[in-house]
């Protein structure tokens, strides 16, 4: 029979193992290749699974986010690799329901907004569409105060997504996703 402070102390124990190995996995992203770093993200992404919300918000510090702003603008951790975790970031947030406000005041979601706002402006034939979806999907999710004014970006370009026919696992997942995303469109107005 376990006692019921050995079982809250191997929580605790299980936590500060998640979050060290967290860190730890984050600290190798930006000495490796981009392979690497998508089987490092896996990693990260089981992890972001197990977390329960203090180990969340514990992780997901305004710090990580404006170090995921310095890598991508660096260069040592690129754009699709980041939105694979910070996708997965919001789905957890969402699915937990987390009141994760430290992406709101770091420097990378005003730099995905820019980001946006600069694919969004390109001719059709240079939009990249895959990567207006993504970030549109992060900022989203991330985002307790998505800006309001960008309503017509978000809108259009997730609807598409949610529009889609296709009944394979991977389109129904990318509908699941839009159709969270767009679910936080004015949702703390």
């Amino acid at each position: 029979m376990s006692l019921p402070n050995a079982d809250k102390c191997e929580k605790v124990v299980q936590a500060l193992n998640r979050t060290e190995q967290f860190s730890k996995l984050f600290d190798e992203l930006e000495r490796c290749r981009e392979v690497e770093q998508k089987q490092k993200i896996e990693e990260l992404n089981g992890l972001i699974n197990e977390m329960d919300e203090e180990e969340f918000l514990t992780v997901f510090t305004i710090e990580l986010f404006d170090t995921i702003y310095r890598m991508i603008e660096k260069k040592t951790l690129s754009l699709e690799s980041a939105t694979l975790l910070l996708k997965h970031v919001g789905y957890n947030k969402e699915l937990k329901m987390i009141d994760l406000g430290s992406f709101d005041y770091s420097l990378l979601s005003e730099r995905m907004k820019e980001m946006i706002i600069d694919e969004n402006e390109k001719k059709k034939e240079e939009m990249n569409e895959k990567r207006l979806i993504d970030l549109c999907e992060c900022y989203l999710l991330l985002n307790r105060w998505p800006s309001s004014e960008m309503d017509s970006i978000y809108v259009p370009c997730l609807l598409k997504v949610a529009l889609k026919k296709d009944e394979t696992e991977e389109a129904q997942k990318e509908v699941e996703m839009a159709l969270l995303a767009l679910g936080n469109i004015g949702y703390w107005v």
